[in-house]
């Protein structure tokens, strides 16, 4: 959102927006028939309360996740125009029933599309999920500003307070839809099913080479988690460095690797599995030897490996987006169908994921953010390793570079047995990249702050080093900001060139 709007500017917005998500999610593909209008209200007021099985439960979390950010910018926006309690218990019930209205209207019309179904169960699930929006916004408003504020100025505090975020995100993400089995048969029939395994699982073993390439992943996303363990064993135990860190960390690393992959195990839809475990306990070993080495790692450090490091990544880069995206059927060609494949194609954005599980369409929008969270990343990188100074410019760049990339993948595929292009994925793309370099901005955003009250230190002891000298000579050298030193470096300090506030 641009600078100059107000918060109740962006709060209506983003009430808008996502009543607007909510109504293209639930009635696409917006194909209706021409069964009456009687026929359909018949049919509607004839609904009765399913039994709720494992698959059910599944769309029911989904539907409540998908109806929370609707009470929650809703509730944020209108509880700004009053004051007291009442004023919020009116605001409160105003989103609650328009959370109804939508769900009633959007079910009804569902008779009219194809693969839809109006359900008693969709529209609790939505009731519950704009109610829960609306609690969660007038519960946790306040500390959510404190939160929020606490992270603008920077420094350590904000980075362990992000840190600590972004694991409980990693723990809820990993879980989603968070369909948690209920009773011993349902457990009985994951122990019987094919979805978990003390190694891999055998639902996961037809794609061996993706199986590892996705562990990779695991690897590196975890690894933040790893310094969170890190900076807190120091915190316990100030004598820990470096080796001694590593081995008390490590039954700690193992033990949130099982504990993420037992929660895979409890829900339906998950896949448990001995390798992810370990490779999510690798991860954060990594991420304790990054913290152990932290004193080496500064960011006068780092940027000058940051090009170098970016540079040497786009080859093995590019042949993994390579084999996850065209090695899923062993690079057999076929351009016989690329025409029968051209015109079976649909353009509509989220298409695909419609036509699928929830959990399946979850999952592969993840997955798909992560293959093109490093162009982000990467053209940050690029961009900050020339000066150390915060980027101003490349947003657009790491933007237009990842949607070329997921076009180029997808076009491929056109030319691949037993492949399908997915046009989403580039916009998909487009927007991991966004969020990447967001990601890096504001790590570097955390790490300015105990940086810039080192300068700030160095320049008072540099002036008064300059006063005292000052005083003795009475002539100073014109063209030294700081004294008998070297000049600081301008990049590490805020209001440098190149920074933004």
């Amino acid at each position: 959102m641009a600078r100059g709007l107000s918060h109740r500017t962006r709060f209506a917005v983003a009430a808008w927006l996502s009543l607007l998500a909510v109504l293209y999610a639930t009635l696409m593909p917006f194909e209706f028939g021409n069964q009456g209008v009687a026929q359909a209200w018949s049919h509607f007021t004839s609904l009765t309360f399913p039994k709720m099985g494992a698959s059910a439960r599944q769309q029911w979390v989904a539907n409540i996740l998908l109806f929370v950010p609707l009470g929650l910018f809703w509730t944020a926006w209108l509880s700004g125009y009053v004051r007291g309690v009442w004023g919020h218990c009116v605001v409160g019930l105003f989103v609650a029933l328009l959370a109804l209205a939508t769900t009633a209207t959007v079910e009804f019309l569902q008779y009219w599309l194809p693969r839809r179904e109006p359900s008693l169960l969709d529209m609790s699930g939505n009731l519950s999920g704009g109610v829960l929006g609306v609690l969660a916004w007038f519960g946790l408003s306040g500390p959510g500003r404190r939160w929020l504020s606490l992270l603008r100025q920077g420094g350590l505090a904000a980075l362990w307070w992000a840190l600590l975020s972004y694991t409980v995100v990693y723990v809820l993400v990993a879980w989603l839809p968070w369909d948690f089995l209920l009773s011993w048969q349902e457990v009985s029939a994951k122990l019987d099913s094919d979805r978990w395994g003390l190694w891999r699982a055998p639902v996961s073993e037809a794609d061996v080479g993706q199986w590892w390439v996705l562990r990779s992943m695991v690897v590196m996303i975890t690894a933040p988690v790893g310094i969170l363990l890190g900076w807190w064993l120091q915190r316990r135990a100030p004598a820990l460095r470096g080796f001694g860190l590593l081995v008390s960390g490590a039954v700690p690393a193992l033990a949130f690797g099982l504990f993420v992959e037992w929660g895979q195990f409890l829900t339906v839809s998950g896949v448990a599995e001995g390798g992810s475990a370990l490779s999510r306990a690798v991860g954060i070993v990594l991420g304790l030897a990054f913290f152990a080495m932290r004193h080496h790692l500064g960011p006068d450090q780092l940027r000058h490996w940051a090009r170098p490091l970016v540079a040497t990544s786009v080859v093995p880069f590019l042949l993994l987006l390579v084999l996850i995206n065209w090695g899923g059927k062993g690079f057999a060609m076929e351009t016989g169908s690329v025409l029968a494949k051209l015109e079976s194609l649909r353009f509509l954005p989220f298409w695909y994921h419609y036509t699928v599980p929830e959990a399946v369409a979850l999952g592969s929008l993840i997955f798909h953010v992560m293959m093109y969270l490093p162009v982000g990343i990467g053209v940050w990188l690029w961009r900050w390793g020339a000066r150390g100074i915060t980027p101003r410019r490349g947003l657009w760049l790491a933007i237009g570079v990842a949607f070329l990339l997921a076009l180029v993948m997808e076009a491929g595929k056109l030319f691949m047995a037993g492949l399908r292009p997915d046009p989403t994925s580039v916009w998909i793309a487009a927007a991991a990249a966004w969020l990447g370099w967001q990601a890096c901005g504001v790590v570097w955003w955390g790490l300015r702050g105990p940086i810039e009250r080192n300068a700030r230190a160095m320049a008072r002891a540099d002036r008064s080093r300059g006063r005292a000298e000052a005083s003795r000579q009475r002539s100073v050298a014109s063209g030294s900001t700081y004294p008998g030193v070297e000049s600081a470096d301008e990049g590490f300090v805020r209001g440098g060139e190149g920074s933004t506030r």
